[in-house]
This record gives structure tokens, C-alpha cells and sequence, in this order.
């Protein structure tokens, strides 16, 4: 099965997979002004190219806003049963592939917690916040 890509962000029922959600509207926390598109959209594109044709464990959904401006760009890992995790200050020109890879971990996991050494190293020190799992 393919991954699954809904700009439109309508809930997908036939999935359960965990979700990378990106944030659409960042601007990179190292940029002096919002582009056109903005760094998040960016970040978003890269990762549907970089993944269509692989099999991932999880689905990519864009999202508006993850309300950590300060920190963008900002992405968010859940799952059902799952910690949930916000990343922030990625850039979307060098961090895509050990995005895709830290999600994959985190799909692969049945708590959402993926050690830290067991997380790629350009993403370590990025966590924001963590979240605990609703069920």
C-alpha cells in the first residue's frame, strides 16, 4: 500500500496508520521574512515527491497552523495508542530524509517513543513538545 496524501486534510477511514502532519504556514524560524510559498508548504511538497512511490508506515497530512511560529517549521508525529510529538526549526532543504526516517521510527513503535539515540541527529535536539496518547 501506498502512502496516503490528502491536501484537502478530510479525515482518511480507511487508515490507522500514524501521521505526519506538517504544518503548511511556517515560515523557517531562520528566515527574516514569510516566502511565497511558505517555508512549511515547502517542506510539505518536498516530503509527498521524496515519498510517493515508497511504501511508508505512515500517512502525511498538511495542516494550517501548529501555533509554534517562533519555531517553524514545525511538524507533528501521532498515532493512535501513541506519545505524540512536535518537532519545530526543520529545514526543508536538508531534513527531509531523516524526517521521513524519524517518522518511520515512530510508525514502527507501539508507544510513539522513539529513543533519542535512535533518532536521527539532525532531529534530536528539535523536539518541542510531547504529548501523551488519548487511549
Amino acid at each position: 500500500m501506498r502512502a496516503r496524501f490528502t491536501p484537502n486534510n478530510k479525515p482518511d477511514a480507511m487508515t490507522t496508520k500514524p501521521r505526519l502532519h506538517i504544518c503548511t504556514t511556517c515560515t523557517a524560524s531562520s528566515a527574516d521574512a514569510a516566502t511565497d510559498p511558505r517555508h512549511g508548504k515547502v517542506l510539505f511538497d518536498k516530503m509527498v515527491e521524496t515519498c510517493a512511490d515508497q511504501d511508508l508506515p505512515f500517512d502525511i497530512k498538511p495542516a494550517q497552523c501548529l501555533t509554534n511560529c517562533k519555531s517553524g517549521c514545525s511538524v507533528a508525529l501521532s498515532g493512535s495508542g501513541r506519545w505524540g510529538y512536535v518537532y519545530g526549526n526543520l529545514d526543508p532543504e536538508t531534513m527531509i530524509t531523516d524526517l521521513c526516517d524519524l517518522a518511520a521510527r515512530y510508525a514502527n513503535t507501539t508507544d510513539g517513543i522513539v529513543a533519542w539515540r535512535e533518532r536521527p541527529e539532525s532531529l534530536r535536539r528539535n523536539v518541542i513538545a510531547r504529548i501523551p496518547a488519548l487511549d
